[in-house]
């Protein structure tokens, strides 16, 4: 068996390799931050139209996330078959509640995915950095010490 020659790596390697893994954690954290909003967002919606009764009622819509403004409505008989879906990019579609919420499953079942994925990778380039933070301290305490 052959012995694998060492790999030498300066601390300026190291010091670019951590700003750069820094760089990824914050860009890689506000990816997830925006997909965990829109995954809460589409919970939100499919637990909304699951929960509007079939029959008429009246009630408010509120215009804005705080609920600083809302507005009267009326939910008509035959509401169930005329909800509009946002598909993406600018498409919607009329279609049934129970369609609706098929779709919405779908998408928070994708959106559950695509938050694991970015978990994951989030979670690796983390521990790298970290790694990479005590590798720096041990040479910046070896330095001092000599």
């Amino acid at each position: 068996m052959s012995a694998q020659p060492k790999t030498q790596i300066s601390i300026d390697e190291l010091v670019a390799r951590a700003s750069e893994l820094k760089s990824q954690v914050e860009a890689v954290g506000s990816m997830l931050n925006t997909y965990l909003n829109q995954y809460r967002e589409l919970q939100l919606a499919y637990e909304t139209l699951k929960n509007l009764p079939d029959i008429i009622s009246q009630g408010y819509i509120v215009l804005d996330r705080l609920s600083t403004v809302l507005v009267p409505t009326r939910i008509d008989e035959g509401w169930t078959s005329k909800v509009l879906l946002n598909l993406g990019l600018g498409y919607y579609i009329k279609t049934t509640r129970d369609k609706a919420l098929e779709v919405l499953e779908k998408k928070i079942k994708e959106a559950e995915k695509v938050i694991s994925n970015i978990q994951a990778h989030h979670q690796r380039l983390l521990r790298e950095y970290i790694a990479i933070q005590r590798l720096l301290s041990q040479a910046i305490e070896s330095q001092q010490t000599q």
